[in-house]
Order: structure tokens, then C-alpha cells, then sequence
């Protein structure tokens, strides 16, 4: 079984399409966040940029694509760009971390496993809507919490996400300061001159993303407690709950510039993925 799954890892860590695969991938989940920091800036100017979302969500980012037909191809390609790096994260999760051991390869793959999990969000989302429109949007995220809210556990539940997303944010957050993604990318991202801006993007987009996921972790949390579910929102109604609405409205800004950032970021690594961290 061992000498399976180190041959799996080689033979991943040099395929050609997964590669490409995982490149292309990169550019369209730059492309949603790039989107999502648009819908979040367009709230907080007072109008609402799409027929699907009144807030600011990933499934609201690609809502604003179902309403055309063109839109609606891209959402079907992005169905399988997200599908492939859902493949690449499962690999990755199974046989990857090879270098690493113990706890810290545990907690690698651990993370592979959610990436899993939050690509196939995106490829199933982005199938949907690619499917029926902007009527597949029509579940709110106040009607989802309220429905885990109103079951057995269903606060117990909701605290148990809510620390898991602060774990993830506060992990995001020191992976972004400790410039650990740095090593992601190709030797002449990480020696030229162009090094720099990368960089900069890098650790902005993930502290930024960071904190929003704790933010909207702690806002899981006081629902939990209160059981109010018409508190849930998207990242724009988390930070007005948890800040108040002039503060909250400045942090959607910052947060939506932020997020902004990691989709150029996400540019930046697609062309200078280093091919030797697909599986690590």
C-alpha cells in the first residue's frame, strides 16, 4: 500500500494535464473571487448587482453569472475547472505531504480535505446555476442557518462551525504573515523583481480572507447563542452584525479590496505555479 501510494504522488506530482488542470482552475477561482469583491463593493454603494443575491457570498459571486447564456457557459466551465482542483485537493489529501510527517503531515492533509470539500461546493454551485439560472440561488443563507438552527443540536451544531471557520481564518491568517505560500510558486516568481508585488497580494488576500473567515465563524457563534437566525448573511451582513453598520460597512470595503487581492494572487500563481508543490 505504501509503495502505491508513493508511486500516485510521482506520478501526480508529473502530470502534464493535472498541471494544466490545476493552473486553469486557479485562474477561475481567481475569477469568483475577484467577483465576489465586486458584489461586496456594489452592496455597500447602495445597489444590489444581481437578480440572485442580496449579499456577499461565493454562491452570490456566481449567481451574477446565470443570467445570460454566456454566463451561463462560463459557469459551466467553471463547474469543471473547480471539479479538477477538487480532484487535485483529493490527491493531494490521500498521498501528498510525502516530505512531511507525523502531526504536521496529518494537519497538511486535514487541510487538502477541506479544500476538497470547498472546491466541490463551487463545481456543484457553479453547475446549478449553470443548469437553472439564477432560480438555483433562491435558498438564502438566513434560511439554511435558520434550518440547522431549528434542528436536534442545531446550535451545537453552529458553535461547532463557528470555531472551525476561526480555526481556518487564524490559520489562513498566519499562513499569510508567515508568507508560507511562497513556496508556491516557481523560481522566477520568487527571484525576480516581480517577486515583490506577488508577495504583497499573497499575504493581503490571505490575512484579509483570514479575518472574514473569522468574522463570520464568530457571527455563527452569537447566532448560536441568541438563535437568531435573520442574523446570518453573507461576509457584508456578518460584518455589519459583529461591527455595526458605519463600521462594518468600512471593513466590507477593506475586506472586499482584500479578497480582491487573493483573486490576483490566485492570477500570479496559476502562471508561476511551482509544479514541484502539486502534491505538497
Amino acid at each position: 500500500m505504501g509503495d502505491t501510494s508513493v508511486q500516485v504522488e510521482r506520478r501526480a506530482r508529473r502530470s502534464t494535464l493535472l498541471e494544466w488542470s490545476v493552473r486553469a482552475g486557479l485562474v477561475g477561482y481567481g475569477a469568483v473571487h475577484l467577483l465576489l469583491a465586486w458584489v461586496a463593493l456594489a452592496l455597500v454603494a447602495g445597489h444590489d448587482p444581481g437578480q440572485g443575491s442580496a449579499s456577499a457570498t461565493g454562491q452570490g459571486a456566481l449567481a451574477q453569472l446565470a443570467d445570460d447564456a454566456l454566463g451561463r457557459v462560463l459557469l459551466t466551465a467553471l463547474a469543471f475547472l473547480f471539479a479538477a482542483l477538487a480532484v487535485w485537493q483529493l490527491i493531494a489529501a490521500a498521498v501528498g505531504y510525502r516530505d512531511d510527517d507525523g502531526l504536521k503531515r496529518l494537519a497538511m492533509r486535514l487541510g487538502a480535505g477541506c479544500r476538497v470539500v470547498a472546491y466541490g461546493y463551487f463545481a456543484v454551485a457553479s453547475a446549478k446555476f449553470a443548469a437553472q439560472g439564477t432560480n438555483a440561488s433562491r435558498r438564502s443563507p438566513e434560511s439554511t442557518t435558520e434550518r440547522v438552527l431549528n434542528a436536534p443540536a442545531g446550535a451545537a451544531l453552529l458553535v461547532a462551525v463557528g470555531v472551525v471557520m476561526v480555526a481556518i481564518g487564524i490559520g489562513l491568517a498566519g499562513f499569510g504573515v508567515a508568507k508560507g505560500f511562497v513556496d508556491q510558486l516557481d523560481s522566477t516568481a520568487r527571484n525576480a523583481d516581480r517577486r515583490v508585488p506577488i508577495v504583497v497580494l499573497g499575504q493581503v488576500g490571505y490575512v484579509v480572507k483570514g479575518l472574514a473567515f473569522v468574522v463570520i465563524g464568530v457571527l455563527l457563534g452569537i447566532i448560536a447563542v441568541t438563535r437568531d437566525a435573520d442574523k446570518a448573511g453573507g461576509l457584508d451582513q456578518s460584518l455589519y452584525e459583529v461591527l455595526g453598520h458605519s463600521a462594518g460597512s468600512i471593513a466590507v470595503v477593506v475586506v472586499g479590496l482584500g479578497i480582491g487581492c487573493f483573486g490576483l494572487y490566485l492570477f500570479a500563481r496559476s502562471w508561476h505555479l511551482n509544479e514541484d508543490t502539486l502534491t505538497s
